[in-house]
């Protein structure tokens, strides 16, 4: 068996530009919403790259992530007083690498996890769809995940950039 038929044929990986995510835990019968972030957030025309959101009976847990540029204002907005009751972490510098599965199966969720645990990236948040898998990591390990995930994935051989090469603003 040939080293490319013992790997898992992706159409792609992308990387993000450096990012800040940002995660909020809100326990029982907190005031602060999550909806009212988002609304002060769009507000500002803050750009969102990235948004889980998990709620259970008891609390509710959402991250996010937004360009390193825009987090300032992100700060003013959680440092507002209707925000106190809700447990905020930071995590700067971080990234997400993105996978384009090509209509594979959960055993590459696996593969990718496994590299993650093997070289021991950190996984700070992971989102999947039946087009991507977004992992957010650390940004300064973007290359090298992308290095070891080529032990276990096969890029076609027109693969795109993983890094964007222009970035565009709206004005």
């Amino acid at each position: 068996m040939s080293e490319k038929e013992r790997k898992i044929s992706i159409g792609g990986i992308k990387f993000s530009e450096e990012l800040v995510q940002v995660s909020l835990l809100k326990a029982g019968e907190s005031k602060s919403s999550f909806g009212d972030l988002l609304q002060l957030l769009s507000e500002k025309k803050i750009n969102i790259t990235f948004l889980c959101h998990s709620a259970g009976s008891l609390h509710s847990k959402s991250s996010f992530c937004v360009g390193c540029i825009d987090f300032a204002t992100v700060q003013e907005i959680l440092d507002f007083p209707s925000l106190a009751s809700l447990d905020i972490e930071v995590i700067r510098s971080v990234g997400t690498i993105t996978l384009f599965p090509h209509r594979n199966s959960l055993h590459l969720l696996g593969l990718i996890l496994n590299v993650f645990g093997k070289f021991d990236f950190p996984v700070y948040s992971l989102s999947t769809s039946i087009s991507a898998i977004a992992v957010n990591t650390a940004y300064s390990d973007l290359a090298r995940i992308a290095d070891k995930l080529q032990d276990v994935v096969f890029l076609p051989d027109n693969h795109a950039p993983f890094r964007k090469e222009f970035r565009l603003k709206e004005i």
